[in-house]
C-alpha cells in the first residue's frame, strides 16, 4: 500500500513517501502537500523523504518538480531526502539530481530543527 505521512516541525515538515510514486497516486501527494501548507502557513522548509520510496515514474518526477515550484513561489526551501540506490539512479539518469537539493534525512532533520 502506498502511503504519505507528514511529520510537522516548528517551521517545517517532512513528507514521507512510502511505496510507489506514480500516475495512480500523485494526486494524493499533491492534495496532502496543499493541505499541509494550508494548515501550517508558517512552514518555511519541506523535505520529501524518499527513504521508503520503492519506485517512481515520470508522473512522480513531474509532481516533485511541481511541488518544488509551488514551494519556491511560497518562499519555502524544498529538499529531497534519503534516496535509495534505485531511485537515486533514476534521478541521475534524468539529471534531476541537479534540479533538487538532495540531502540525507539526518541532515534535513538537523536543518529543520534549528
Amino acid at each position: 500500500m502506498d502511503k504519505i505521512l507528514i511529520h510537522n516541525y516548528k517551521d517545517g515538515a517532512e513528507v514521507e513517501v512510502i511505496g510507489n510514486l506514480n500516475i495512480h497516486n500523485i494526486d494524493t501527494l499533491l492534495n496532502d502537500f496543499k493541505d499541509m501548507l494550508e494548515k501550517n502557513p508558517e512552514t518555511k522548509i519541506v523535505g520529501i523523504n524518499c527513504e521508503s520510496l520503492d519506485s517512481i515514474d515520470s508522473s512522480g518526477f513531474g509532481m516533485l518538480i511541481s511541488l518544488s515550484r509551488q514551494a519556491e513561489k511560497s518562499g519555502i526551501t524544498f529538499y529531497i531526502c534519503e534516496l535509495n540506490k534505485h531511485v537515486s539512479a533514476l534521478f541521475d539518469i534524468s539529471h534531476l539530481d541537479k534540479f533538487f537539493h538532495i540531502v540525507s534525512i539526518k541532515d534535513f532533520r538537523q536543518i529543520v530543527q534549528r
